[in-house]
Parts: structure tokens; C-alpha cells; sequence
């Protein structure tokens, strides 16, 4: 196994996502937290609530509410909801092939223990990574220009200071669904000013078993892989080594 030793990387998602109708599939969902905790409790102990117990159920559709984790404070860990089920990593404890080993874990369990007739499961993968960044005094489109496989342009305002902001989007349709590539000002755990990158793939393929799960996750790491490679291509990238 290995990594960049500087890689930019913030955190590491996996999602898995379905939809809720009606108030049985609630049901479903009380049911689905106790066995999947039961059959993952080995992995990941510590059990949270993410919301407080009088916040009805159905007004938090498509939201994590329960948390578990190996550690307390620490990642790993799986994020369970209404319609949504998550695996999140940090950087410190990324590595592709662990983390594969653990959605492949709990892909089994969720679908040993949640009924799948008529369901339409979506998977999606999220990477955010963090580029440190003096707005204030230095250039944002300049560095982009410099840094990044992206130019940007403008000539409508012909004298300006340095942009104090950055909201930047790219949205495609690929085979392996939509992807999403977002740049914007943001700061990292210790409240420093940067440019947080988000990459994310939405698969459009409606999922029914583990294989199908497990078979995108797969090339959809590899398909993120390479386009990281692509957007930081030259002196940026050389510079996670």
C-alpha cells in the first residue's frame, strides 16, 4: 500500500443512498439501525446520535442520524440515516485497499440485514481535498492558472485587487454517472484560509447487490485517481511527494 506523503486530502466518502416513500420505510429504518449496529458493533463500538430524540424521524430523510466508530473522536466511521449510509476516512487513515476492505464489510452486512425488493440503491463517492491559500494576499485566478490543469479568464472588470472569494464548478455526465468537480474558499481543521477541492461521483446505475456496489466503488476510485492526477498535473501534484 501506498500514498502521496503530502497529499492534500481532507476526507474520503462513500455513500450509499435509497429512497423513502412512506412512513413503513421509517419502520424499515428503526429495524435497519439495531441489526446493522449488531452485526458491526466488533468494528466500530461506539454507537452516537447525530440529532436530538424528540427531532421526528421523517424530517431528517436522507441524513445521517447515528454515528459509529471504532475509536470516540476518531475515523473511521459509518454514518447511518434514512436512505443514506456512509463510510468517512481522513487522510491519516487512508489507504485505497483498507478502505475497500471496510465498504466491502459493510456493504454485506447492510444487505444481509436490509430488505432489497423494489429498492433502487445509488452509490456515490466523495474526495475533498485542501490547498492552503492567502486570499487577501495573493491571487486566487493566478494561482489556479498556475497550479491547476484550469484556466480562468475575465475581462469585464479591468481593475481589481485580489478576488476575496472562489466558487468554481464543473459538472459532466461519464459512464460511471455524474461527476462534480467544485472549488471553493474554505478552511481545513485548523481554521486556516484555503481552497477546498470536491470531487464527487454520482452513480446513476440503480444498485441491487453487493457485486454491483463493490464493482463501481472500484472504478470509480480509479477513474477519481486519475483525475486528480489530471487537475494537478505538473508542480502541484510533484509537490505531494
Amino acid at each position: 500500500m501506498s500514498k502521496l506523503p503530502n497529499a492534500p486530502l481532507l476526507e474520503v466518502i462513500f455513500e450509499l443512498r435509497w429512497q423513502i416513500r412512506q412512513k413503513s420505510d421509517l419502520t424499515k429504518y428503526q429495524y435497519l439501525l439495531g441489526d446493522l449496529y449488531s452485526s458491526l458493533k466488533d468494528i466500530y463500538p461506539i454507537r452516537e446520535s447525530l440529532a436530538p430524540p424528540e427531532v421526528p424521524t421523517d424530517i431528517l430523510i436522507n441524513n445521517p442520524v447515528h454515528r459509529f466508530r471504532k475509536e470516540r473522536n476518531q475515523y473511521p466511521l459509518v454514518q447511518l440515516g434514512p436512505g443514506v449510509l456512509t463510510l468517512n476516512t481522513t487522510d491519516n487513515n487512508y489507504f485505497w485497499e483498507e478502505f475497500y476492505e471496510l465498504a466491502k464489510k459493510l456493504n454485506q452486512e447492510f444487505f444481509s440485514v436490509f430488505p432489497v425488493e423494489n429498492e433502487a440503491f445509488k452509490s456515490n463517492l466523495l474526495y475533498i481535498d485542501f490547498f492552503k491559500f492567502d486570499f487577501k494576499n495573493q491571487n486566487v485566478n493566478e494561482f489556479i492558472n498556475d497550479s491547476f490543469n484550469i484556466n480562468i479568464e475575465q475581462g469585464f472588470i479591468k481593475k481589481t485587487g485580489n478576488p476575496f472569494h472562489l466558487d468554481l464548478g464543473f459538472y459532466y455526465e461519464t459512464d460511471l454517472g455524474n461527476l462534480s468537480v467544485t472549488l471553493k474558499k474554505g478552511k481545513n481543521e485548523d481554521k486556516e484560509d484555503g481552497i477546498v477541492m470536491q470531487t464527487t461521483l454520482r452513480g446513476q446505475e440503480s444498485m441491487e447487490t453487493v457485486e454491483n456496489v463493490l464493482s463501481w466503488l472500484n472504478r470509480s476510485h480509479d477513474f477519481s485517481s486519475d483525475l486528480f492526477k489530471e487537475i494537478t498535473k505538473g508542480k502541484l501534484y510533484n509537490s505531494f511527494k
